[in-house]
């Protein structure tokens, strides 16, 4: 899942504390494979949690906890407009062991790419990013590389990209096969990328401290 909070500004401190209590908890669930909380790195009033479940039972257990119901009273008041929830399939799906032993460090860059896509470019689309998956997660700065399809909403895609430093994601975006992916968006995308794009802080870390 990718959760979107739009949060008024007087809220959000008040509100990522709730989710940072909420993640804490979370991931104490049998259930829970990864729970991450982000901020835009241009709007801190927009959080996200990213979220993968081993089934929709564990999912429903943890929107049964008190912790979770807090976030849910709490948005309706912190919140300029209902959160939006995407479910989402992995188009090239990784071990549950693999996606814990993700490692944040201070200078990671972290992204989340929200792709509107042609119907027409759709079959495309997806063969370009299982090529520059195949090429992208063995590079050494590539901590996570994920490429998501929205269930239900067949346009829409996510990526989410983790690289060890910003020296790692310059490197990645020099390479051959990164370059044919985004030549390819212009045949494929109903809007540009750079208006899908969003940079992100990593607030897990947090949670600890």
């Amino acid at each position: 899942m990718l959760v979107t909070f739009k949060t008024k500004p007087e809220m959000t401190n008040a509100f990522q504390k709730a989710l940072l209590h909420d993640l804490v908890n979370a991931r104490k669930e049998l259930g829970c494979i990864t729970m991450q909380l982000f901020v835009d790195k241009n709007d801190s009033s927009i959080l996200f949690f990213f979220e993968r479940w081993q089934n929709q039972s564990a999912l429903d257990n943890h929107f049964a906890q008190t912790y979770t119901k807090a976030v849910l009273e709490l948005a309706e008041t912190a919140l300029i407009s209902p959160m939006e929830i995407l479910y989402m399939e992995d188009l090239a799906p990784l071990s549950a062991e693999g996606i814990q032993g993700s490692s944040h460090e201070e200078d990671s860059v972290d992204l989340v790419v929200i792709f509107e896509v042609k119907a027409e470019g759709q079959e495309r689309f997806k063969a370009q990013f299982l090529n520059s998956v195949k090429y992208s997660r063995p590079e050494p700065g590539c901590v996570s590389f994920h490429i998501h399809a929205v269930k239900e909403i067949n346009s829409k895609f996510v990526l989410y990209e983790r690289w060890r430093n910003q020296e790692a994601f310059d490197f990645h975006l020099a390479q051959s096969y990164t370059k044919e992916l985004f030549e390819s968006f212009s045949a494929t995308l109903a809007k540009p990328v750079e208006e899908c794009l969003i940079y992100l802080r990593d607030l897990t870390l947090s949670a600890s401290k």
